[in-house]
């Protein structure tokens, strides 16, 4: 559910994004659902692997930081590599490498990393500890079948198109 859960905040926040920087309404991200999957791993990798950074702040930031920088650097170096999509392109900010992470973005997925394991996660956790386990399973069971048909079907009809995606011309090494 906390994976779902952050898929979802993912999507809000860069849908609302979008809609400030641009004025239009466009559903962000390599799925057609509700959901951004990076941001649904970055959350878990954040809860799971920097647990031991939980009493000490600056080091949870530090190390979200760096963590979502090498998951979203990875993720845009594989789309671009083997789908030859662009789903965001930093050129132009400040301290950015190769389009793909730039440092405005890496401090908020600092911060997001501290809100997440601080704030969110304990509220959630309180919230979805009060469902009963059948129900949690039954819903957990639904939201990943309709999050696997999403993947499966944009593994065939990739989410592309005005404000979601570049396409990225193959280069003929010859």
């Amino acid at each position: 559910i906390f994976f779902i859960t952050f898929c979802i905040f993912g999507w809000i926040f860069e849908v609302l994004l979008f809609i400030i920087e641009d004025h239009i309404l466009v559903n962000r991200g390599v799925l057609f659902g509700p959901w951004l999957p990076i941001y649904g791993f970055g959350g878990l990798l954040i809860l799971i692997l920097l647990k031991k950074f939980r009493n000490k702040p600056v080091l949870l930031f530090i190390s979200a930081f760096i963590l979502c920088g090498l998951l979203e650097y990875s993720t845009a170096w594989y789309l671009e590599t083997f789908k030859h999509l662009k789903y965001w392109d930093y050129t132009g900010y400040f301290l950015n490498i190769n389009g793909r992470v730039c440092l405005e973005g890496l401090l908020v997925f600092g911060l997001a990393g501290c809100a997440f394991t601080y704030v969110i996660a304990p509220i959630l956790d309180n919230l979805y500890s009060k469902i009963k386990p059948k129900i949690a399973s039954i819903l957990c069971v639904v939201l990943i079948s309709l999050y696997l048909a999403d993947l499966m079907y944009t593994k065939v009809n990739p989410n592309t198109g005005v404000g979601i995606s570049e396409e990225i011309e193959k280069i003929d090494v010859k």
